[in-house]
């Protein structure tokens, strides 16, 4: 008997998840690639990256704008349904009225409050590609060829957005520094904050 050569190491293509032995496949930014692949893959990141350069990017500062809008029709909503829950217009902000209200009532406004702020979010940006902050200031979120969010994307950033505030705020303030104006839930999602003028 003959020993046998060592096990080679299988990968699985990153477009078409077929496995491949190492040596079959070609890794590309990261992915690894079969041959029948790469040509199109290739070619889509060359787009990626000739769509990126294009772009002109959200900073931070036109962003946190953005998002002191969003604040504000948010906090009318969120006062609207205190006048039904409490009988006071922005009862939200005064203990001495929440307080006197019944557990049960705190609670179910405090988790109505949630939810209208995720339905906001997830909703525009899935539908709109922004917030209305964003669409007021001609903003909008894409993914790096240009492409819009789907439901998975724009519930996972919502979710992020709590990660880049519980950071101090530093999840924010890095969009300031990063080349493409990243915050840390672009990073995370794979997402842009672009001028939609740019994107045209």
């Amino acid at each position: 008997m003959t020993p046998e050569g060592p096990t080679q190491a299988v990968f699985a293509c990153s477009q078409c998840r077929r496995m491949f032995a190492q040596s079959d496949l070609v890794q590309i930014a990261g992915n690894w690639v079969c041959g029948e692949c790469k040509p199109a893959f290739l070619s889509r990141v060359m787009a990626e990256g000739a769509a990126g350069t294009q772009w002109h990017y959200g900073g931070f500062w036109i962003r946190f704008l953005g998002r002191l809008i969003d604040g504000f029709i948010l906090g009318i909503a969120q006062s609207c349904l205190a006048i039904v829950f409490f009988g006071a217009f922005a009862a939200q902000f005064a203990p001495s009225v929440t307080e006197s209200a019944p557990a049960r009532i705190r609670l179910e406004f405090q988790f109505l409050t949630y939810a209208i702020g995720f339905i906001y979010e997830v909703l525009f940006l899935h539908y709109q590609g922004a917030t209305p902050g964003k669409l007021a200031l001609g903003l909008k979120v894409v993914r790096p060829a240009g492409g819009s969010l789907g439901w998975g994307i724009s519930v996972g950033r919502y979710f992020m957005y709590w990660v880049s505030a519980i950071t101090l705020l530093i999840g924010y303030i890095i969009a300031g520094f990063d080349a493409e104006k990243r915050a840390l839930h672009d990073r995370v999602c794979d997402t842009r904050v672009v001028y939609k003028r740019s994107l045209a």
